[in-house]
């Protein structure tokens, strides 16, 4: 079962990489286009912790993977986001 804290972590975790996804796409629509290398970094930080979310789904508890399963929604659509430029 996953520990409270482990989620906790998680949780908090995917809330940066979100904002940090957030920046970077933002920075992305600017005329300059932003940095493409910290653009990359952001997709693939929230590919990784997507990764991360779905491997604690296994062992939550139905209150955590109702969190978790949110909190995934959530990186999906911000790479649905990074991925169509919006």
């Amino acid at each position: 079962m996953g520990t409270h804290d482990q989620i906790r972590q998680q949780l908090q975790q995917v809330d940066e990489i979100l904002q940090f996804a957030e920046s970077q796409l933002n920075s992305a629509k600017q005329v300059q286009g932003g940095d493409e290398l910290k653009y990359d970094e952001a997709q693939q930080q929230l590919e990784q912790v997507n990764m991360q979310i779905e491997r604690l789904l296994s062992s939550a508890t139905p209150e955590q993977r109702d969190e978790l399963t949110r909190a995934r929604q959530q990186v999906n659509q911000m790479q649905n986001k990074m991925i169509l430029g919006i």
